[in-house]
């Protein structure tokens, strides 16, 4: 195995940093400046994802490094743990570390991170300094119809002003 990997409607951009065995699903966006590091496992990044500027993720551990789909990580998010779910939000410079891994429709905030060693469970939020987490009392129903919209415009601008990464 090894190398890159695209399905045919991801949507990378050309000046993006990506190492190693990474392997990105349909309809998911990299935005410019962002790496994807496999240093000693793969990654496999799921369906719809949006990873944004200057995003990383790095898998350090020898087993692959699963993101599920619809997530959103904004700028200077970090994930490193062992995997994140599907319809997960990572706000800026909000990071999952070690070995670390966080459930379905959860929300790291901005600026803050998981305990290194922790499985976040689903519908939590990590938000506020100092750190506080709480459960979301609502389904985030309307979540998905939003990151879509989101996705299509994407899909729609970034080609324009950037140079793409066409899969094989």
């Amino acid at each position: 195995m090894g190398g890159l990997r695209l399905a045919p409607q991801a949507l990378v951009c050309k000046n993006v940093a990506i190492d190693g065995d990474v392997q990105i699903g349909n309809g998911t966006v990299v935005h410019v400046g962002a790496s994807i590091i496999a240093k000693n496992g793969p990654i496999i990044i799921g369906n719809n994802n949006i990873i944004s500027e200057r995003a990383v993720i790095i898998n350090k551990h020898s087993t692959p490094l699963m993101i599920g789909d619809n997530n959103m990580l904004e700028t200077e998010a970090l994930v490193e743990g062992r995997g994140i779910g599907h319809k997960n939000v990572i706000q800026v410079r909000g990071k999952v570390v070690g070995t670390s891994t966080l459930g379905n429709n959860c929300v790291v905030g901005a600026m803050c991170t998981t305990d290194p060693s922790e499985n976040v469970p689903d519908n939590t939020i990590l938000f506020g300094n100092p750190q506080s987490r709480r459960t979301r009392s609502d389904n985030n129903s309307d979540y998905l119809f939003l990151h879509m919209k989101h996705l299509e415009y994407i899909h729609e601008m970034l080609p324009r002003y950037n140079h793409i990464i066409e899969a094989e």
